[in-house]
């Protein structure tokens, strides 16, 4: 079977637009040398000087499995990385997969069939967190990585039975290791939410929620959409993981082109501000799980 490498995959350009070249100065730790690491990491994102500040805590709450999320994600990353702050990128995934990830980052190749082996990829359920876009982010991520930023992945998905919490301890886990680095976390919109409770559950505490007593100065940010689609399960029949469309705009006045608001008090659902991404477009999954192959 041949070596499925990143050629399957859209261009990096594709994910990021623009043209913009960043080139941090980067210490060589074995020689103590000053490289020139080079990264397109596409226009500024407006509004993203107030945020990226260094040990900056920033959760990124999306609808699951569109291409825009992850994106933006990885966009934001390379940014913070290219003004020189090491950036450990948080992503919802089971933190199974974490020895892959790790192994994919590392490698010469690239190959994606290794990266996509675990079940994660081939469920029968795949809720958009599996989705080409999300490979695309991975893909985007060890690019730069291997440019010379300090960029490195972490999965945070422990599962129990309150996730939000246990996703919250494993994040926590890893700001212990590493109290420096900015952190830029991808989760589901509802995760993001930093208020306690919600309609259905006044005790209810999201992962943002159970993140401020240990990270006071977090900043949730949810999505902004003009409508569109997403590739999500509703429901628990066969065909219920498929292309949703999204009928209503999110943030209508913020979401027309990549931006961040950050404002307290700035959405009645918990969240400090918004974070742009135009029209949303369905990710579909990335691996087909007939022949448990990256899709072209």
């Amino acid at each position: 079977m041949a070596t499925v490498t990143l050629r399957h995959l859209l261009v990096a350009t594709a994910l990021l637009g623009g043209c913009k070249t960043a080139q941090p100065a980067v210490q060589t730790p074995d020689t103590g040398t000053t490289n020139t690491a080079q990264a397109d990491c596409g226009p500024a994102i407006p509004g993203m000087e107030a945020l990226l500040k260094p040990a900056a805590f920033i959760v990124l709450g999306e609808m699951h499995g569109t291409q825009e999320a992850p994106a933006f994600t990885t966009r934001l990353a390379c940014h913070a990385a290219a003004a020189g702050q090491p950036v450990r990128v948080g992503l919802e995934l089971p933190v199974e997969e974490q020895p892959r990830i790790d192994a994919f980052l590392a490698s010469e190749d690239g190959a994606l069939q290794p990266l996509t082996a675990g079940g994660f990829w081939t469920q029968k359920n795949q809720d958009g967190r599996s989705s080409k876009a999300m490979l695309q982010a991975l893909v985007r991520l060890r690019e730069l990585k291997r440019a010379g930023l300090p960029v490195d992945v972490r999965a945070f998905d422990a599962g129990g039975g309150d996730r939000d919490a246990t996703m919250a301890a494993k994040l926590l886990q890893e700001r212990a290791l590493a109290p420096r680095d900015t952190f830029i976390v991808l989760t589901g919109n509802l995760h993001a939410r930093r208020d306690k409770g919600a309609p259905w559950d006044p005790n209810l505490r999201f992962m943002s929620n159970h993140l401020l007593e240990a990270e006071p100065g977090l900043v949730t940010l949810d999505m902004a959409y003009l409508g569109g689609s997403m590739w999500a399960c509703i429901g628990r029949s066969e065909d219920a993981c498929k292309v949703q469309p999204l009928k209503k705009a999110r943030y209508e006045e913020h979401a027309a082109t990549p931006r961040i608001v950050v404002q307290k008090g700035a959405t009645d659902e918990g969240y400090d501000g918004v974070y742009g991404v135009g029209t949303a477009t369905a990710s579909p999954p990335a691996v087909h799980a007939a022949t448990a192959l990256p899709t072209p």
